[in-house]
């Protein structure tokens, strides 16, 4: 099995460097054309929600071997090898596609063919994306790309810096703010950083940064002029640590952030009005391992746990307009969170032998997506993309 493809299965991404000039997005005609593919063939699987949406499919050999994937909330953006001149190993162009639409389109064109686009966030047109070499060098840059058809434009970059780790940015975007997280010399040494860059200037804005060495900034989450981020603050030996969760007024961003856990294990945020959810793992365990969710109200915000069932354990959530979304570490099941509901909903089970999952939710405003794998027969197995609309606020059905 290719190197991509392997990594596709596993759900993992790679790291990277140079920094290439920003290039003009290029639109492709791609064969054969789609209108979206009716996944028929999973229907006897559905259960509960499963049962009223309507899932197609993404087939590979149209959207080519995929690395990452998200939803935009109108459109599912993804990195692939489907140019020519890609190569086996690396997924270097950023795709766009709009259900229903007859065929993707290239947003950018990477001119360094040995990279590969690791990281992908948007919303409804704008997205900011991380690419990074495949050949090993410590480096990754961070593009944005405002909306379809605008030039790419160049955010941060990873400095070089053998000290400076090369984990590769945390990003969200939310109409036209975008915030990430990224690592970076100082004064002092290696700091982490947390940053917003806002339209039409798009500038870079410092609003909170640490010493590498005592604390990290991670994974921010933006709605309606606050951000939701995660601290992790280390003893000064490093044997220990503490994952924190901070809300932010950014429209007061020199106030003080205010702290929303209570058990110094949270991680991964999401906010939506005034609700926030956050992943909690195992006393012991890393901060990127399988847990369980909370979510709590604000102003108050006392934490309760919210059913992640049919998983015993989930990891990197993502929240639409009225659900919520996670990978699951048992992928022969597959269900959400329904916030309007306050439960957890069912859309698929597979039975174990048929070798069939479900890899990677991830859902934006109505849009979700995910990997699908049937790994029946592990020599030759098979992938593609499928995705569905969810009900809208206020109706169980799309047509309600």
């Amino acid at each position: 099995m290719a190197p991509l493809a392997s990594a596709l299965l596993a759900g993992m991404a790679a790291c990277t460097a140079v920094v290439p000039e920003p290039s003009s997005p290029v639109s492709a005609s791609v064969q054969p054309s789609i209108s979206g593919h009716p996944a028929s063939s999973v229907a006897s699987h559905r259960l509960g929600l499963g049962e009223e949406l309507d899932i197609a499919s993404f087939p590979r050999e149209v959207s080519g071997t995929t690395l990452e994937f998200v939803s935009d909330g109108s459109a599912i953006l993804y990195s692939s090898s489907r140019a020519p001149d890609a190569g086996p190993e690396s997924a270097p162009d950023l795709w766009r596609y709009e259900p229903g639409a007859a065929e993707p389109t290239l947003v950018w064109r990477n001119p360094e063919r040995d990279h590969s686009i690791v990281k992908i966030a948007g919303d409804i047109g704008t997205t900011a994306f991380v690419e990074m070499p495949i050949t090993g060098e410590r480096a990754w840059n961070l593009w944005l790309v405002p909306e379809p058809g605008a030039e790419a434009i160049l955010l941060d970059r990873h400095p070089g810096d053998d000290g400076v780790s090369s984990l590769v940015p945390s990003i969200a975007v939310r109409d036209s703010l975008v915030a990430w997280t990224a690592f970076d010399r100082g004064p002092d040494g290696p700091v982490s950083q947390l940053l917003i860059a806002r339209a039409p200037a798009w500038e870079p804005t410092l609003l909170q940064q640490r010493r590498a060495a005592e604390a990290e900034l991670w994974l921010p989450s933006v709605y309606g002029g606050r951000m939701a981020y995660t601290e992790v603050g280390y003893s000064p030996e490093r044997s220990t640590d503490e994952r924190r969760v901070f809300l932010l007024d950014l429209t007061d961003p020199a106030a003080e952030p205010l702290r929303l856990d209570a058990s110094g294990r949270a991680t991964m945020p999401l906010i939506l009005g005034d609700t926030v959810l956050w992943k909690e793992t195992d006393p012991g365990f890393n901060m990127f391992n399988w847990g369980r969710m909370v979510a709590c109200r604000l102003p108050d915000c006392d934490p309760e746990p919210i059913s992640i069932a049919p998983q015993e354990a989930v990891n990197y959530p993502s929240i639409g307009e009225r659900f919520v979304a996670w990978w699951g570490r048992d992928a022969f099941a597959f269900g959400i969170y329904d916030l309007e509901r306050g439960q957890a909903r069912l859309i698929e089970i597979y039975p174990g032998e048929s070798g069939d999952n479900v890899l990677r939710p991830h859902v934006a405003d109505s849009l979700l997506v995910w990997l699908f794998v049937d790994a029946s027969d592990p020599d030759a197995a098979r992938s593609e993309l499928r995705y569905t609309f969810l009900p809208m606020a206020g109706g169980d059905r799309l047509d309600d």
